[in-house]
């Protein structure tokens, strides 16, 4: 996959295999998860959290992914060239990617960055998501740096 940032202001995925496209699909499914609950156990017991801040963190989660997933099918359905993200769906997908990161931690304790290999991971579906993992803090940091930038 090829990742560039556009004269617009945007970031452009531009898959160059049909393993690509899966990939960006699995960005929905890699953080479907219960993270508003995990952060709920989290808080103290006396914050209200999962009676005031679980069930909007869960909507928009839930906003976040589906929007995702819209987007890669329908740029994958039209046969396009890639997928542009831009300025106003910037937050949209960094959040995403940030819960599909967060719940593969969860499920796969990868541990901190300085400590890993990808030859630490023999069993194929945790290579796998190791991989898918890196990629998408790689494109949280170019939405960083070429889209969510302040003019």
């Amino acid at each position: 996959m090829t990742i560039a940032p556009t004269v617009s202001g945007g970031l452009k995925l531009i898959p160059e295999e049909d393993q690509d496209w899966v990939v960006l699909l699995k960005i929905a499914h890699d953080g479907d998860g219960d993270l508003a609950q995990h952060f709920a156990g989290l808080m103290d017991e006396d914050s209200m959290w999962e009676d005031i801040v679980v069930p909007e963190l869960e909507s928009e989660f839930s906003t976040q992914r589906k929007k995702v997933l819209k987007d890669v099918m329908e740029a994958r359905e039209r046969k396009s060239d890639g997928l542009i993200i831009d300025r106003k769906d910037a937050e949209i997908w960094y959040g995403a990617f940030n819960q599909a990161r967060l719940a593969m931690e969860e499920k796969y304790r990868f541990g901190p960055r300085e400590f890993r290999d990808s030859d630490d991971f023999e069993d194929e579906e945790m290579r796998s998501a190791y991989f898918r993992n890196e990629f998408y803090g790689t494109v949280q940091s170019l939405l960083l740096e070429y889209v969510m930038v302040d003019d």
